[in-house]
Parts: C-alpha cells; sequence; structure tokens
C-alpha cells in the first residue's frame, strides 16, 4: 500500500495536519492508536484486484467512454483501481478509458470536496475523448465525487451512473476503523467545516433538516435540498439513461450502508437502533429534489447488493452486474 508507508509516518502526517487545523492542547491530547495489527483494515479502502471473465465483444468500437473513480485512501494508479480499469476495454476492445487520478491516495483524506471536484471536473474536460459525455463507475467516496459532479456541473454528462458502496445520502457516524479514528478527532472539531473530503458528505441526523441546510457546505446542494430548488440539478440527473445503487450487506464503512442507495436514518435519530428511511420513503424522492422518482418510474434505476464487506466485490460479480452498462454506443 503505497498510501502510508509505515506508521511513523501516518502519526507525522496526522500531526503535522493537526497542528495547522486545531489547537496544540488538542494535537496534545490526540489519541493516534497507531498499531500494526490495525493497519489491516485499511486495505478495506483500496478496490479489489479484479479478473477480466467475459469474451471480448467484436461488434463495434463506436463506445461511450468510461471514468471510474476511486475511493478514501486510494489511487486510481494502485493496482486494484488499474485491474478494474483494464476489464473495461478487455470487454468493449477501443473504449477509452479514464483511470481518474483526482485526489490519489491522502489527497483524497485531506483534500476538501468542494476542491476535488473541481480537480475532477478539470481532469475530465482535460480529454477530448469525453467531450460528448461517458459512463461513470466509483467506488465509495469517488461515487460521492460523481454525485456532486452529476449535480453540480456535468458538463460534458453522464449517461450511466454506477455507484458501488457510495455515501450518496452522506455518512452519519464515523465508521469503526483505524484511518477514521484517527481522522475524526480532527473533523470532530468542526463536523461541517472541517478541511477534510469526509465534511463534504457529512450528515448529523441527530439534528433536522433545516440545520443540516444551514450548515451543509456540500452535500446539501447536491442533494437539492434546501428550500429554494436548483431545476438544473434535478435535471441534470433525469437525464441519466442508467443509475445503478450497489449496496454491500456487510458494511462497516459507509454508515449507515443504506446511504449507497439513497437510506438513510430518520432525522432525530442515530445509530444501530434507529429507522431506515429508504429512498422511496423519503422526502427528496417524493418531491423529486434531484430527479429520483423520475428516473424510479421510468425504470431507470436499478438497485443491487452483494454479500461482503465495503467494496469487496468479487470479479464475477463486477462483469455480470457493472460491465453490461459500460457498452453502450454512440
Amino acid at each position: 500500500m503505497k498510501m502510508f508507508n509505515n506508521n511513523n509516518t501516518l502519526s507525522t502526517l496526522l500531526l503535522l495536519f493537526l497542528s495547522t487545523t486545531a489547537s496544540a492542547a488538542a494535537a496534545s491530547s490526540f489519541n493516534l492508536r497507531v498499531v500494526g495489527e490495525d493497519f489491516a483494515s485499511l486495505s478495506l479502502f483500496q478496490a479489489p484486484v479484479i479478473k477480466s471473465m467475459s469474451s471480448m465483444n467484436t461488434n463495434t468500437t463506436n463506445y461511450v467512454p468510461t471514468v471510474i473513480v476511486h475511493g478514501m485512501g486510494d489511487s486510481g494508479t494502485n493496482p486494484g483501481m488499474k485491474s478494474i480499469c483494464a476489464t473495461v476495454p478487455n470487454k468493449y476492445p477501443g473504449q477509452f478509458v479514464l483511470c481518474s487520478t483526482t485526489a490519489d491516495g491522502t489527497s483524497s483524506i485531506f483534500t476538501p470536496m468542494e476542491k476535488q471536484l473541481e480537480e475532477f471536473t478539470t481532469e475530465v474536460r482535460s480529454h477530448p475523448e469525453l467531450a460528448k459525455g461517458f459512463d461513470a463507475v466509483g467506488l465509495s467516496q469517488g461515487n460521492y465525487l460523481i454525485e456532486a459532479y452529476v449535480s453540480l456541473v456535468n458538463d460534458p454528462p453522464v449517461k450511466n451512473f454506477v455507484s458501488i458502496c457510495g455515501p450518496l445520502q452522506g455518512e452519519a457516524s464515523c465508521p469503526e476503523n483505524i484511518a477514521f479514528d484517527l481522522v475524526c478527532p480532527i473533523w470532530k472539531l468542526d463536523p461541517y467545516g472541517a478541511s477534510l473530503a469526509f465534511s463534504g458528505y457529512w450528515k448529523n441526523t441527530k439534528s433536522d433538516l433545516e440545520t443540516f441546510n444551514s450548515k451543509s457546505k456540500l452535500l446539501a446542494d447536491v442533494l437539492n435540498s434546501k428550500d429554494t430548488k436548483n431545476a438544473t440539478v434535478a435535471q441534470n440527473w433525469k437525464n441519466l439513461e442508467n443509475l445503478v445503487l450497489i449496496e454491500a450487506t456487510k458494511d462497516t464503512m459507509i454508515v449507515p450502508k443504506e446511504s449507497a442507495q439513497f437510506g438513510m436514518w430518520a432525522w432525530g435519530s442515530s445509530g444501530k437502533d434507529a429507522t431506515i428511511v429508504p429512498m422511496k420513503d423519503s422526502q427528496g424522492y417524493k418531491e423529486d429534489w434531484i430527479g429520483l422518482k423520475t428516473l424510479d418510474e421510468a425504470g431507470k434505476i436499478t438497485m443491487s447488493s452483494f454479500d461482503g464487506e465495503h467494496i469487496r466485490f468479487t470479479s464475477e460479480y463486477w462483469d455480470s452486474t457493472v460491465l453490461p452498462y459500460l457498452g453502450g454506443t454512440w
């Protein structure tokens, strides 16, 4: 794993970050809890290595291009992401695939999502192959980056969006993972305003919608949840050809895991005993804030799940569930 070479590197990185974002008292009391055995859990951040399973399609080379976006702590040049990106042209020869390198490695943790969105937009627009539009696949936090792009940019437009374990409705609690154990003490100093990617999609469900809308720097705009609705946001989503929402049944990184399919804890509640409001029962769906109801009634939303932890899908699942959405032609 290239993200952190050793425990001392991570400790130094976080302490340096704390020195620029928090008080000396907060830094001195910060509990790093960097122990070797805990680093195994960081593998949850990185994409699995996937093999090409299906036979090559030789019918045409005029395919819609694909953009694949990694999650927090991962990199577009890591083995897992490289293997995933390689399966697309292996299946559809001649198709252009961008394995995004926006906010690689630690930048995906410490770069605010607003800045990541700017960088991703620049990256997409730098490739003339994407000028007419593209299909998008995200892993983990990468889905929120795509979600924000569809809502607030979408030029060039996304045609098919396949989201794998994404915090689409936000993240409502710190996952129990060594990396988040390290980051969350920083984030808790200013949950919505910390200079961390996590703050860009934080949703404190213990409060209410009005409070969330007033404090959220990005997610409220992405979900079009403020009182004054942005018609462009809704139209961007309605223009999608397909929206595929994939949840890991044992996901401990997306909290609650139902956020991967636009579910969330009810306002005024939080935790394992809190009521989950599924997508179709949410106010945003019923009032079509981002066009989910329109897409659903048109048969353009597909719900899927795999049995396992965060982004730990198999080659067979990728081949049968995701790749079929990436073979469209102009």
